[in-house]
């Protein structure tokens, strides 16, 4: 196996490659990237033990070949390796092979043991898959505004993921770990006649919106055990997370006769420096909420924080206790100049949303204002 590539143009995808691969994989074959050369197109391939990525670009190939090699340090050599253009070679000593990579001006070479071909797992091409189209900007967004919500807790497996589902010619994405809910509903299916529900690892939906150009589109498709997506020269395929999501729809809030409205920047800064005097243990910030006036505070042993913003309010005085990180990874997840929160009373669920009203939102359930 040899061929020649331009260095920048490998290094963008064996990063995507490293990133997809888990950190427990270091010591096994699912922590290398396999690369293969024909006729003049190099095909690069990643697998996790629940995802799969795949690439094409163009190489001058000398010889077809694959070769397995281990990622991190393919990834380290790309990184050091001055621009311009790259020899790889596959050689054979001992009955061992090696690939052998230098630059093709600079005296500079590397050697990278090869592992067997057999080793490294087999990854469908899903030729056969049923992919349907969405633009491209629209799912990244959607992604944006709901990844953040997933549960870390393994315990609660399904709400680690995103939950998919199609509604009339809306696809809806709802992330939630029981204490808080993330939803967007976008208009993009009208040409999809059925899609199941599914649950989607944010892992790979991150890469994807990390990846993906915020034009054109995304082509999608479903099977029963995998959802793959299709963008640009990449393939990315993951597991579904297999269960039943939680009915998100006894969540959002029928009626909720309060509301005040904010600047958003204003009040994730004022969140931010109030939050430094949040006791460690419960990380809460407090909302005083009279009319024309937000007063955020927090306390700990170490002391106590108060800060003053302008709102737009006409009701009663409330007080409202949210755990920090949830009320900031709303703000920060929502492109707009004022957000609205809808209460009906301090200890229940908080709509945040965007104003004027969007396609997402977010519920935050609050804590105990009396403890």
């Amino acid at each position: 196996m040899k061929f020649s590539f331009n260095r920048n143009a490998l290094i963008n995808e064996v990063s995507i490659a490293q990133e997809l691969i888990s950190e427990k994989n270091a010591l096994s074959v699912r922590a290398c990237v396999s690369l293969t050369a024909d006729g003049n197109i190099l095909t690069i391939k990643a697998a996790d033990v629940k995802m799969n990525f795949q690439a094409k670009i163009p190489v001058e190939t000398e010889e077809a070949g694959t070769a397995i090699v281990f990622c991190p340090k393919l990834m380290s050599i790309l990184s050091l390796l001055p621009e311009g253009d790259i020899n790889f070679e596959v050689q054979t000593k001992d009955g061992l092979q090696n690939a052998v990579i230098k630059h093709s001006v600079k005296k500079i070479r590397f050697t990278l043991k090869c592992y067997d071909n057999e080793s490294f797992p087999k990854i469908d091409n899903f030729s056969d898959a049923n992919f349907f189209d969405i633009p491209s900007g629209d799912f990244k967004d959607m992604i944006s505004h709901t990844a953040f919500a997933v549960s870390t807790d393994e315990v609660r497996y399904v709400m680690t993921g995103v939950y998919f589902e199609k509604v009339d010619d809306k696809l809806v994405l709802v992330a939630t770990d029981g204490k808080r809910l993330a939803y967007e509903a976008k208009s993009v299916l009208a040409e999809v006649e059925n899609l199941k529900s599914i649950i989607v690892h944010p892992k790979i939906l991150n890469i994807v919106a990390k990846h993906a150009s915020d034009e054109g589109s995304i082509s999608i498709a479903t099977n029963e055990k995998n959802v793959i997506f299709r963008f640009s020269n990449y393939i990315l395929s993951a597991n579904l997370i297999d269960g039943v999501f939680p009915n998100y729809k006894r969540v959002i809030p029928e009626n909720q006769p309060n509301h005040f409205s904010v600047e958003k920047d204003e009040l994730l800064s004022a969140v931010k420096r109030i939050s430094v005097m949040s006791d460690q243990k419960e990380i809460r910030i407090f909302f005083d909420i009279t009319p024309g006036v937000l007063s955020i505070h927090s306390t700990s042993e170490m002391g106590d924080a108060r800060e003053e913003i302008p709102c737009q309010y006409a009701g009663e005085n409330t007080t409202i206790a949210m755990k920090t990180k949830h009320l900031e990874d709303a703000l920060k997840s929502m492109d707009c100049d004022n957000v609205v929160f809808g209460f009906s009373e301090s200890l229940s669920a908080v709509l945040v949303q965007p104003e004027p009203e969007s396609t997402y939102f977010d519920i935050i359930m609050p804590m105990r204002t009396d403890v």
